[in-house]
């Protein structure tokens, strides 16, 4: 498991992240770098 502060840190890059992607049309590319880092996470822990 992630320390707490990593964790809150984590979510509040993305969370900026995320906003500023809204005012732009990097939308899309952000979701596919997303999924594939869930994917690259789940196949590292499996």
């Amino acid at each position: 498991m992630l320390p707490g502060g990593y964790t809150f840190i984590h979510l509040a890059f993305w969370f900026v992240v995320i906003l500023v992607a809204a005012g732009t049309n990097f939308i899309p590319i952000l979701m596919s770098i997303g999924l594939g880092l869930l994917v690259m996470e789940a196949l590292g822990k499996s």
